[in-house]
């Protein structure tokens, strides 16, 4: 049984160049071990994938699917996979299939791209117990999410424009504010006040998302809060901003991120948001774009990582 799934992971791995799109969730992380390795790491894994966003229910940012060595060839073609053997307690199934990785690479722990699928994130562990694993992967858990996180931008990138971008919405919004955006293909105009105070509200039916535009001058990183709650309150006025969840954080020198939720009046809805700040210390005047998800009882993650997506390519 061990020398077929080596035989098997060797076919795989010295096949042809016509690789197929990787498959499975936005979100989803494979992780082959074996049974005994699973119950050491388990809660170190937890630790690094763990991270949950308010929508206003607990959605987890990743999805995290365990499998056996003997089902890893179901696998291969997903979008991100870790394979991770620990020498204490041996387990010749799981040690067999990541000693052929490392033999070729002398690491303990690396990536590989595009394996198996096209778009694939392939990360091999090879560590001697549970003390080295929580040192080095713990250590590495940056580098590990910003990886995955870079194959999740692409997907979702991939599936956004697939059908081309929507090139009038983008010319308007490229002159008024002097950006380079990319906006989806069947997003709309909701509201236009441009002329009267550069705020452009753009979206898309349901699930309903929506993108706004608000170039907002005399303000502050102090005062950023305060600011976006009044350009919403202004421009929006079915929208009121909660301040539970509120999350403030840096992304740059001059980028702010804020995330939250929001309530909407007439339909006694709400969702999760999130908003960028460029901020222009020369005039003291800040870009905000910002995101809204609408989709009741159902998953948003998604959804606020496609707005996501959107905004930091129109504000970086």
């Amino acid at each position: 049984m061990q020398k077929n799934l080596i035989f098997t992971l060797l076919i795989f791995l010295f096949s042809c160049g016509r690789l197929p799109e990787s498959k499975g969730e936005f979100n989803e992380i494979i992780i082959i071990t074996s049974e005994k390795d699973k119950n050491i790491i388990y809660y170190d894994v937890n630790e690094i994938f763990g991270e949950v966003i308010n929508t206003p229910s607990e959605e987890p940012i990743y999805s995290v699917k365990w499998v056996k060595p003997i089902k890893f060839k179901y696998y291969l073609d997903y979008k991100n996979i870790l394979f991770v053997s620990l020498d204490n307690p041996p387990d010749s199934t799981i040690d067999r299939l990541v000693g052929k990785f490392k033999n070729n690479y002398e690491q303990n722990l690396f990536s590989l791209s595009d394996v198996y699928a096209k778009n694939q994130n392939l990360f091999i562990v090879s560590l001697k117990d549970s003390v080295q694993f929580k040192n080095e992967v713990l250590s590495s858990s940056d580098w590990i999410i910003k990886n995955v996180n870079e194959k999740i931008n692409e997907s979702l990138e991939n599936y956004i424009y697939r059908n081309g971008t929507n090139e009038e919405l983008e010319l308007l919004v490229n002159n008024h504010f002097n950006i380079n955006s990319s906006i989806q293909k069947d997003f709309l105009v909701i509201k236009d006040k441009l002329e009267i105070n550069d705020f452009l509200w753009i979206g898309r039916g349901y699930p309903y998302r929506w993108i706004c535009f608000d170039k907002i001058t005399d303000v502050t990183e102090v005062e950023l809060w305060d600011a976006f709650n009044l350009s919403v309150s202004e421009n929006m006025e079915n929208v009121i901003i909660s301040d539970y969840y509120k999350n403030i954080s840096y992304i740059s020198d001059d980028i702010i991120k804020i995330q939250g939720l929001y309530e909407e009046k007439q339909s006694d809805t709400g969702g999760p948001f999130l908003a960028f700040a460029k901020f222009n210390k020369m005039d003291n005047s800040m870009l905000l774009i910002s995101g809204f998800v609408n989709n009741p009882g159902k998953p948003k993650i998604r959804l606020l990582k496609e707005l996501e997506l959107q905004i930091l390519k129109s504000i970086k």
